[in-house]
């Protein structure tokens, strides 16, 4: 099974698929990058894009067919695995503009934007819902998608509409996979290596796009792994899971400097979901700006935890 990190904006940094990489992520998806952001020479655009070592796929928005042919000259020396256009996104503010999931409203122009991305020489998929409530037309974008030369078509289980509300449907993957030539991912509601097998099965995708449920829950990936070759997913230990907590810290604030540690607070909250008397300690740690503070509290709490996983005095309150 080809496991991958789904596109998540203001959570796909380098630091982010460096750690999902290493879990064992077949691939990993940066955040949605502007091709006008990088035909203009924004900034921000520019870093958001991967070094040409990591085993990244690049995903671009926007609608001018021009401009995504000037992009596609500037990605290249990037060298990711292939091209992604988001044809999915449902954030108004993406929405509004034309891009995103605006563009299953006009198949014939997801077409001309991948045939401007192969036309570069470059491998093109398109991320894409379910269509709109009153329009859901998957399929027909999707034979867009294959008619403009991509060889991927993934598929979020939800409709624009819906957000990420409500359950995802896996129906539209498997019909894809049933009745289209081309290779079908399957996205939604990936929050466990069993969710991801019960969607590979239902389907008969030939990839697993994972997204929220990577979030501070980056070892899915490897239990995705370990039950797709028959066996059970390791449980992640208390040590583990600070120790990769912390690492995933440090690698924030090298990439991001001090202000990592604010864009570190969605993942910290992540790893504490769930976790005994984490409530408090989590709304302490959020209120948190300074490392080493930061990383004593974080100390404290965990070797409680790890205390009574080993049999320690506290045993009874895990």
């Amino acid at each position: 099974m080809i496991t991958v990190l789904s596109p998540m904006a203001g959570v796909n940094d380098k630091t982010f698929r460096n750690l999902c990489l290493s879990m064992g992520a077949d691939m990993v998806f940066t955040e949605m990058i502007s091709v006008n952001g990088l035909v203009n020479g924004n900034k921000k655009s520019f870093e958001m894009l991967p070094d040409s070592e990591e085993n990244a796929v690049i995903q671009l928005f926007g609608n001018n067919p021009e401009y995504f042919a000037r992009a596609s000259d500037v990605i290249r020396n990037c060298r990711p695995k292939w091209v992604d256009l988001n044809a999915g996104c449902p954030v108004p503010k993406v929405v509004k503009n034309g891009y995103g999931a605006a563009l299953m409203r006009s198949p014939t122009l997801v077409r001309k934007l991948v045939e401007t991305l192969a036309s570069k020489g470059l491998p093109v998929s398109v991320k894409m819902r379910i269509g709109w409530e009153k329009e859901q037309n998957f399929m027909e974008v999707a034979h867009a998608a294959l008619d403009g030369g991509a060889f991927l078509v993934s598929i979020h289980g939800r409709t624009v509409e819906q957000g990420y509300a409500g359950k995802a449907n896996w129906e539209p993957a498997r019909m894809l996979k049933e009745k289209m030539p081309i290779k079908v991912g399957v996205s939604g509601d990936i929050f466990s290596a069993s969710d991801a097998l019960n969607a590979m099965t239902f389907t008969n995708a030939d990839m697993v796009f994972v997204a929220r449920g990577a979030i501070g829950n980056p070892w899915i990936f490897r239990q995705i792994k370990e039950m797709t070759f028959g066996g059970k997913p390791t449980v992640i230990t208390f040590k583990e899971r600070r120790d990769i907590l912390k690492q995933h810290l440090l690698n924030s604030i090298e990439e991001h400097g001090i202000h990592g540690i604010i864009t570190f607070r969605k993942f910290l909250a992540a790893y504490l979901k769930g976790l005994p008397s984490s409530h408090a300690v989590k709304v302490k740690m959020l209120q948190m700006s300074d490392f080493n503070s930061l990383t004593e509290v974080v100390n404290a709490y965990f070797d409680k935890l790890i205390s009574c996983e080993r049999g320690g005095v506290e045993r009874g309150n895990t």
